[in-house]
């Protein structure tokens, strides 16, 4: 039997912490309430405060209005999130609509009632906060909420639940019209503390704000006692058993690559988030689940990240996904030109993105596409919060979706556009996903920090476990999205750990873009004296390391069918023999060849496979250790400390080489803008070394 979630919105108000100024209150209030998902979405509801302040101009007592501003997360939101603007010039906009303005001819309007010269522009929503009389006034998209709001019924039950405690509104677009629907409410009806609006959510108001975050708590408690007496099984009867784990990971290993290579729309990657939780696989298995997802959300927030609807489709093949994922993608993608000509309005922005943001896959689970892991975690959840509302509804009522004309007017909103518009460009490696072998320490981790700053998610591999753990940390925190760091335990040198490793890569972000190669160590000794532990020591790890890495990436890229690029992580030693380094030289010559060959074999992918040729690199290299350090210094005959001396003045430049100046010249080959047109490519990064010149 299906079970609806239990009444468990904790009451996390603590007086010894609450501050006792009314503006630091809202801002403690808006945090503990958007620290829950169940009470509101990320991104989704806002708070306000009214309160007199000091013009600063005339020294007068005014009235402001303290809004959380446009876009903000009421979870993380700070004192310099929330708009001020002087109640009544808010309030006088009125006129203005009364004579004809449009509505979203007056929202460049709010800029003027500005209090303070606030620069953060304040929310669509700020109308329903300006017109309630109350000081502290919430507005939330609980999931509870929003199930009985969506329902066929929603104003009965509006009256059932709540009593005379809420009052209804049918749905109507966020702005201004709204705030005076439900100015007319609470004049109608003295006494209310709230509002329900139809497929949104609700609004409450109360005298200050521990009482308004208790009552916002108060709403949601009664709504899911509600819910939990209703039917027993929402979704009907389960016409299949939940796939089990090691099904999901193999379907999600035959599919994401392809669906990857599918889903990108000039030239954006996507990266995906893949939810195979229980109450995914239940509406999944349910014999509602079709009916319902075809009908799309409700919710405003929702469909904005998820569309109006996901693509629906059955569990996919054992063996080729190519025709399956081909011909459903086609259909999403028709019905989906249909549904923008059907609705485009004279002045509605060209089509977006064609492609579902949100795929609900048989014998899987939820595949949620976004531009970085945390905007792919957000549609994944927001179509969870959808599911819960299909499910709350289903159990008191039946569940209605926006009008599909209703649902375009938001999608394709002109102050949608606008807020896209005002985005900052993506960053270089925005979408793409890097693996790095070698990643926790020198050159690799130089890289790593490189390309997660540019954009990229970046995959460490490395075998040292302790050393994975303190890069992975100093990458993320260098990252340009959070969660876009992945560490991995892998032994380059055995073919079943690399497999493994870019599976995982895989599971977490749906496929690669390129490889770094760099995993490396490095023995002194001449031919005759090299040991075989020290010869097969390096010829596993620098040669058939790198190969099985090439391998593997070079599969991988071929099936997603995106082009890509590797970057191998040579040495001057690969072109000038080292001294007393018989082994090491020739594996390193090994590695440029090898990538000499891959660039000729997958060129015709798109695929471009450069090196770089570092000499000396010996601050932060795992190489350069304390045991070839010494051995270095006594074949050159002088002492450890002044080997970074001897090399820069050894170089023609007379520089040093760090591992960032490496790293700069890797990014540069992975960089499609820069050297999208180069393949086969070794470049120095050396000071200037005569004999590691290129012929």
């Amino acid at each position: 039997m299906a079970t609806l979630r239990e009444p468990s919105v904790p009451n996390l108000w603590d007086p010894k912490r609450a501050p006792k100024d009314s503006f630091d209150q809202l801002v403690y209030a808006s945090n503990l309430l958007g620290s829950d998902l169940r009470v509101t979405n990320f991104g989704g509801g806002n708070t306000s405060l009214k309160r007199t302040e000091i013009d600063p101009l005339t020294g007068e007592e005014v009235d402001v209005l303290w809004v959380k501003g446009s876009g903000g997360d009421l979870g993380s939101a700070k004192a310099s999130n929330f708009a001020s603007l002087y109640s009544n010039k808010v309030l006088a906009l009125e006129q203005k609509f009364a004579s004809g303005t449009p509505e979203d001819d007056l929202v460049p309007l709010y800029s003027h009632c500005t209090f303070n010269l606030n620069p953060t522009p304040c929310s669509i929503d700020t109308p329903l906060h300006a017109f309630v009389p109350d000081p502290c006034v919430s507005h939330l998209h609980a999931d509870a909420v929003i199930a009985i709001a969506a329902s066929r019924d929603a104003e009965r039950l509006t009256q059932e639940v709540w009593g005379g405690k809420l009052g209804f509104l049918p749905w109507k677009r966020p702005g201004f019209e709204l705030g005076l629907m439900l100015r007319d409410l609470i004049r109608a009806n003295p006494g209310l503390r709230g509002a329900l609006m139809g497929s949104h959510g609700y609004i409450c108001w109360a005298g200050d704000w521990h009482e308004c975050y208790d009552l916002s708590l108060e709403l949601i408690r009664e709504a899911e006692a509600f819910l939990a007496g209703g039917h027993g099984q929402p979704f009907g009867a389960m016409l299949s058993a939940p796939p089990t784990e090691e099904a999901v990971r193999g379907a999600a290993l035959r599919v994401l690559p392809e669906i990857r290579g599918k889903v990108a729309h000039v030239g954006q990657l996507w990266v995906a988030h893949v939810d195979a939780g229980p109450e995914v696989q239940e509406f999944l298995g349910s014999e509602k689940f079709e009916r319902l997802a075809k009908l799309g959300t409700s919710c405003p927030d929702h469909f904005l990240r998820t569309k109006i609807r996901p693509l629906v489709l059955d569990a996919p093949p054992t063996a080729e996904v190519g025709d399956w994922l081909d011909k459903a993608l086609s259909g999403f993608r028709e019905e989906y030109a249909a549904y923008y000509g059907r609705c485009k309005r004279s002045d509605s922005p060209p089509m977006r993105n064609p492609n579902p943001s949100v795929m609900l896959v048989r014998g899987l689970g939820m595949i949620a596409w976004a531009k970085s892991p945390s905007e792919a975690r957000i549609t994944a959840s927001f179509y969870r919060n959808a599911i819960e509302v299909m499910k709350g509804a289903e159990a008191v009522s039946e569940y209605t979706a926006l009008p599909e004309q209703e649902a375009f007017d938001i999608e394709y909103w002109q102050l949608e556009e606008a807020k896209l518009r005002r985005m900052p460009p993506p960053k270089e490696f925005a979408g793409q996903v890097a693996v790095i072998t070698g990643g926790a320490n020198g050159i690799g981790l130089a890289t790593a920090e490189l390309l997660a700053s540019a954009g990229a998610c970046v995959a460490l591999f490395d075998i040292d476990e302790s050393a994975l753990e303190r890069a992975q940390t100093l990458v993320e925190s260098t990252s340009a999205s959070p969660g876009s760091t992945l560490a991995v335990r892998c032994d380059v040198t055995d073919p079943a750990s690399v497999q493994r490793g870019f599976e995982e890569v895989v599971l977490k972000f749906g496929g690669i873009d390129g490889v770094v190669i760099s995993a490396g160590n490095a023995r002194r000794g001449s031919v005759a004296e090299t040991s075989d532990a020290d010869f097969q020591f390096l010829s596993d790890l620098l040669m058939k390391g790198y190969f099985l890495a090439t391998r593997e990436a070079a599969r991988l890229l071929i099936r997603q069918g995106l082009g890509g690029w590797m970057v191998t992580v040579g040495s001057k030693n690969g072109v000038a023999v080292g001294s007393n380094a018989a082994i090491y030289s020739a594996a390193k010559s090994f590695e440029l060849h090898l990538m000499r060959t891959a660039a000729a074999d997958l060129a015709k992918y798109g695929i471009r496979c450069n090196a770089v040729n570092p000499d000396a690199v010996l601050q932060g290299s795992s190489i350069w250790n304390d045991r070839w350090r010494e051995e270095t210094a006594k074949l050159l005959n002088i002492d450890p400390s002044e080997l970074p001396e001897y090399y820069r003045k050894r170089s023609m430049l007379g520089v040093e080489v760090s591992t960032r100046d490496v790293a700069e010249a890797i990014a540069w080959l992975a960089s499609e803008r820069r050297s999208g047109k180069t393949t086969g490519c070794v470049i120095p990064v050396d000071g200037g070394v005569r004999e590691g010149f290129l012929r």
